[in-house]
């Protein structure tokens, strides 16, 4: 990554969105990387609210300004941006049902949702970030920031 693409992440919600996406694979590898049923289930507990509350928090603050946006372009982003988040809450939530979280079957529907949350985080950080730089300003992007944690830190609470 170039290191205008470097510094541009680093701008308001766009850092927050960067931070989570780290902070949710490192927690997903440690689920993986686990062998004890009681610390995978605490451990995807925790990926759990953290992926919904972003998935939702997001929604709210990025993609629904982006729905508004002239850019047809821009506006396609958010909407594959929904589907996909629809894709992730609902791998999340067979995950969480199955009772055996150190199964070879639980381990496998795992590893792709980990594979498929990457995709969506590539996408998002390449496509995504490029598209929010053109249509907000950086002052627009650090008050949609602070919203993004507000509105997240009330979901995590809720």
């Amino acid at each position: 990554m170039a290191l205008k693409e470097l510094l541009r992440i680093r701008e308001g919600i766009l850092a927050d969105l960067h931070a989570d996406h780290e902070a949710v694979d490192q927690l997903l590898q440690r689920v993986l990387d686990s062998d004890d049923a009681a610390e995978r289930r605490e451990l995807f507990a925790q990926v759990r609210a953290e992926l919904k509350a972003h998935s939702e928090a997001e929604a709210k603050i990025l993609y629904r300004k982006l729905d508004k946006t002239e850019n047809e372009d821009s506006r396609l982003f958010a909407f594959e941006g929904d589907v996909e988040h629809e894709v992730l809450a609902e791998q999340l939530d067979k995950l969480w049902a199955m009772r055996d979280k150190t199964s070879e079957k639980w381990t496998a529907r795992a590893q792709v949702l980990q594979e498929v949350l990457r995709h969506h985080v590539k996408e998002e950080e390449s496509d995504g970030f490029e598209r929010a730089h053109a249509e907000f300003s950086k002052d627009e992007l650090e008050k949609m920031g602070a919203r993004f944690k507000r509105e997240k830190a009330k979901l995590l609470e809720g």
